[in-house]
């Protein structure tokens, strides 16, 4: 008997559901999805893209700061 392929997955992020009575989180439970061909690709590109966004960010706040003559 042939042995059966397994999926591969790729977690994502995490969820978490609140509890109608109290609003309080409930416990945290890992998202994933199905591994594509194109799925580890994408996860670098995204993780590219955050590290530009994020430097953006600093650049704009360290030179908000020199504007202001506030020393970081």
């Amino acid at each position: 008997m042939a042995a059966e392929k397994k999926d591969e997955y790729i977690q994502i992020g995490y969820t978490a559901l609140r509890d109608p009575a109290t609003g309080d989180y409930l416990p945290a439970v890992p998202l994933y999805i199905k591994a594509s061909d194109g799925a580890a690709e994408a996860e670098q590109k995204v993780i590219e893209d955050i590290g530009n966004l994020f430097a953006m960010r600093m650049k704009a706040y360290m030179d908000g700061c020199k504007e202001a003559g506030v020393e970081v």
